[in-house]
């Protein structure tokens, strides 16, 4: 007995020890939720959709801020009215949330332990949230999601249009239901042809590789006749460039007169070429200058021309009609008559000589207006060119006045008196 006396006592003492540290470790964990609830705090509610829920969340769960615990779940209880789960919670008063904070319950990827985890406490312009109120909260993503930026309404959305695409293409399987049908059985056709067929084209296949090795068995003799024609082409551009050797100094020789008759014709024939072209062009514009200059004077002698033609050819026409005329005298009624064609034939010729002057100078006035200032007719031409439009008024009165004349004096009766020509005797 007296030697189990100290090892019982040596094993009370132990459980003695172990028995006080855990009510050590108990008194202070109750100690720290003591001091917590010692502090000042603000209560608030967040409220999750029934539809959503609150899983893993019961009182004592922590709040965090930024992955630090700030406060505590308080309660945990359900509103029929508006089918929300209602959480209490109760964070540290140094700690100000605003009314657009977001808060959200993040669960674990392991474990049941959920905990209201506030990813954001909002902007002052929105306003103080008060104790007691009641905020919104929603369901925060895995960390690996959160991490690559892929909130839980991206995530919803995503689904939303997952599902969306899903459906049409649903849509459009159902409504194009009979092509697809029919594709398939073209397909199918397709396939089967193919199989009948295969048999045939496994013999033309094999037929067309016995001529494809007997074709390569002709190929060898072509082959070395290729290559004896390679040899003499090679044999031929050694020749070659032996007599290219052999004429070198001569082809030098011929790329140096080359080169100098190039020399003779950019020094030499291209300075007299550009001359000559440069003498062309001067007279050129001379030639054009006179002409602009002198074109009323030759239109004129063209005129002058045209109505010496006519006059010849009416004398030609007189001459034949009335050769007579040349050996005899004629009578008073010729005489008559040749003076009354006398007077029609002047008359004509100042009609003549009146048209040519005008188109001489519209055609000036035209060529003056169309042409750049200095190569066109001069003012002087032009003053010119009315001068003698206006003689051949002249003339044409004077030519018309004088076959009147003729006429009222073949018909008997006297000339009428130009006023301011009249005598004594007229009167």
């Amino acid at each position: 007995m007296s030697l189990r006396s100290p090892a019982r006592y040596s094993v009370l003492a132990g459980l003695f020890l172990l028995g006080s540290v855990v009510l050590f470790i108990a008194i202070a964990f109750s100690l720290t939720s003591a001091m917590e609830f010692l502090k000042p705090a603000h209560k608030f509610v967040v409220k999750f959709p029934v539809a959503q829920g609150a899983p893993g969340v019961k009182a004592g769960n922590s709040v965090t801020l930024g992955g630090q615990i700030v406060g505590r779940v308080t309660g945990v209880e359900f509103d029929p009215a508006t089918e929300n789960v209602l959480v209490a919670i109760r964070i540290a008063a140094e700690h100000k949330l605003y009314t657009n904070a977001m808060v959200a319950l993040d669960r674990p990827l392991l474990g049941s332990q959920s905990t209201i985890n506030i990813s954001g406490i909002g902007t002052p312009d929105k306003g103080l949230l008060k104790e007691g109120d009641t905020i919104l909260g929603g369901l925060a993503p895995p960390a690996l999601l959160s991490q690559a930026g892929l909130s839980a309404d991206k995530i919803k959305a995503m689904v939303d249009d997952l599902q969306a695409t899903l459906k049409s293409a649903r849509t459009l399987v159902e409504s194009n239901s009979p092509k697809i049908n029919t594709i398939i059985d073209d397909v199918a056709g397709v396939t089967k042809s193919t199989r009948e067929s295969w048999p045939k084209w496994t013999a033309n296949i094999d037929s067309t590789t016995a001529d494809i090795a007997e074709f390569s068995k002709m190929l060898k003799p072509m082959a070395e006749n290729f290559n004896g024609k390679v040899d003499e082409f090679g044999k031929l551009v050694g020749n070659v460039n032996s007599v290219i050797d052999e004429n070198k100094a001569t082809f030098r020789d011929t790329i140096a007169g080359a080169k100098g008759a190039v020399e003779d014709v950019r020094t030499q024939s291209i300075p007299l070429l550009n001359d000559g072209l440069k003498n062309f062009r001067e007279s050129a514009v001379a030639t054009n200058n006179w002409l602009a200059t002198e074109l009323p004077s030759l239109r004129r002698t063209v005129a002058n021309l045209r109505l010496t033609s006519d006059q010849a050819n009416r004398a030609i026409g007189e001459i034949r009609a009335q050769p007579w005329r040349l050996f005899f005298q004629p009578a008073k009624k010729d005489l008559e008559a040749d003076a009354l064609f006398r007077a029609a034939t002047y008359y004509a010729d100042a009609t003549a000589a009146v048209r040519a002057t005008s188109e001489s100078l519209t055609n000036a006035m035209a060529l003056a207006q169309s042409s750049p200032a200095g190569a066109g007719p001069t003012p002087e031409t032009i003053a010119e060119q009315l001068k003698l439009l206006r003689d051949s008024m002249q003339e044409y009165k004077k030519a018309e006045r004088d076959l009147l004349d003729v006429l009222i004096l073949q018909a008997g009766q006297k000339p009428p008196v130009p006023k301011g020509m009249e005598t004594k005797e007229s009167k």
